[in-house]
Parts: structure tokens; C-alpha cells; sequence
């Protein structure tokens, strides 16, 4: 499971390193939090002082990516809303997001060919080969057993969080949607030992809420690009960034706030669902 999490961010290293495809860079990034996910799952199998060492590096890595990641969601963004119609506002802003992506993707590349990466690479292969990953003070549960309890216990916090939707603040929904996204993984890890039935549906209902929240991380990744992009411009570049951005941010509010009947939706049935 932690190697099929290793050879999926490390098979989509030469795309990301290309940079062509944003695809690659994403990837990556999934593997990365694939394998933080893991990590964080089996925690009570892992020895502390390993698991908080692969962790670490693992989020460093994915920090170096983040950045260029969430600009090419931004220019596909502003690509998608071009073919509706460019004015001056939206080239000055699509040109200032390029510049910031060159600089993040020099970062990103610096950080795969980099040494740290390397030595990630060699001990991670090192713990693999030597079952670092098994603790020998650990007992070994029911594989079923352990799914369900694990799993359990990360829905009751979600949903103790899902039966507050129509209150939540923004930080709160955040959070939320991050959680979500770790019991997916959870899901798929450990699919094969759960009525098959009960995961599907309860994989189904995460995702499109996974979705429905997604509107303000868009948000979120909008105003934080924006602000980058207006650091470095003159005074003029501004105004147009800031017409641009500001029609930018409005939609996406507008489609968050247009998502909020179903996340409502999608929540209540989430506090419904049975235990596994």
C-alpha cells in the first residue's frame, strides 16, 4: 500500500519535471498525500520517530509543488472563462500569473532534482526494504476488524462536524473538506475487507461533497494568486489585476454559494449513514 503510494508520485516524476502537462505536478502531489494518508492510517504500526520523519519530508515535497500546482488551476481557470471573452483586464492578469508560474515552476524543478529528494528517496527505499514500517511492539488486529474501527472513527468526527453544515465557517469547511478527502483514501485503502455495497455508497457521497466544498478552495486559491500576482506589478498592472481578479473571486463566491443547498444536502445524508 505505502509502495503503490511511492511508485505513483515517483512514476509521474519525469511529467512533472517536463512540466508540459500539468498533470504531472498534480500527481505528484496526490501520491504524496496518498502516502501522508497512509502513513497517518497505520500510524499505530509505524515506529513515531519514522513516521514523523517520512511525514515531514513527504509534506516538504509536496510544499515545493504547491505553488505551481495551484497557478496552473488558476491559468486553466482563466483559460476556461477566455473563450466567454478576454478585455485588457484579463490579459494583464493572465500575463502576471505566467510570470509567477515560471518562478514556481524553476522552484518545483529545483526541489525534484534536488538532494533532499534524493535522500527521501534512498532512506524511504532503505525503511521499505527493512520493514521499517512494522513495529514489533504493535499487535497485528483483524485486517476487517481494524478497517472498520479506523474507518468508524474517523466518520464520527466528520460527522459530528456534517450535522453543523448550515453553520460552519469558511476555516471550519476547509478543514472538513480536507477530512473528507483523508477517509476517501481511507476507502481505498482498505475497499477490499468492507461490504463492498456500504463503501461504495459511502465513497460516493464524500466525493461530491469533496466537490461541492471544492468551490471555496477555488476561492481560496484565487485570492492567494491574485495577491501574488499584484506583488510584482506596476501601478497600472494593478488596476487591471485588480478588475480582473475581482470579477474572478465574485464568480467563484457566487458558485460556492450556489453549491450550499447541496453540501446541506450531501451532509445530512452523510450523518445518516451506518456504521460499517
Amino acid at each position: 500500500m505505502v509502495k503503490s503510494c511511492r511508485d505513483h508520485w515517483q512514476a509521474n516524476l519525469p511529467a512533472a519535471l517536463d512540466g508540459r502537462n500539468p498533470e504531472g505536478v498534480h500527481q505528484v502531489r496526490v501520491g504524496l498525500r496518498r502516502f501522508r494518508s497512509a502513513l497517518s492510517l497505520f500510524r499505530k504500526f509505524v515506529p513515531e520517530n519514522q513516521r514523523d520523519w517520512l511525514n515531514q519530508e513527504a509534506k516538504w515535497l509536496a510544499s515545493q509543488l504547491g505553488p505551481v500546482r495551484d497557478l496552473d488551476v488558476f491559468l486553466a481557470d482563466l483559460d476556461d472563462r477566455a473563450e466567454k471573452g478576454v478585455d485588457e483586464s484579463v490579459t494583464a492578469l493572465a500575463a502576471a500569473v505566467r510570470k509567477a508560474h515560471a518562478k514556481a515552476k524553476t522552484a518545483a524543478v529545483s526541489a525534484l532534482r534536488g538532494a533532499r529528494l534524493r535522500r527521501f528517496t534512498a532512506r524511504l527505499e532503505t525503511w521499505l526494504d527493512g520493514r521499517g514500517w512494522y513495529a514489533d511492539d504493535a499487535e497485528i488486529p483483524d485486517v476487517s476488524t481494524f478497517a472498520r474501527e479506523v474507518l468508524n472513527k474517523r466518520m464520527r468526527k466528520i460527522r459530528e462536524v456534517a450535522a453543523r453544515a448550515d453553520e460552519l465557517t469558511v476555516p471550519e469547511r476547509h478543514e472538513l473538506r480536507i477530512a473528507v478527502k483523508k477517509l476517501r483514501y481511507g476507502l481505498e485503502f482498505l475497499f477490499g475487507v468492507l461490504p463492498q455495497k456500504r463503501a461504495q455508497r459511502t465513497s460516493g457521497i464524500l466525493k461530491r461533497l469533496q466537490d461541492s466544498l471544492g468551490h471555496l478552495n477555488d476561492l481560496d486559491v484565487a485570492e492567494r494568486t491574485i495577491a501574488i500576482a499584484s506583488a510584482g506589478a506596476t501601478t497600472a498592472e494593478r488596476r487591471l489585476i485588480k478588475k480582473a481578479g475581482d470579477a474572478l473571486k465574485a464568480a467563484h463566491r457566487k458558485a460556492a454559494a450556489k453549491a450550499e443547498p447541496e453540501t446541506e444536502r450531501l451532509c445530512s445524508k452523510l450523518v445518516k449513514l451506518p456504521a460499517f
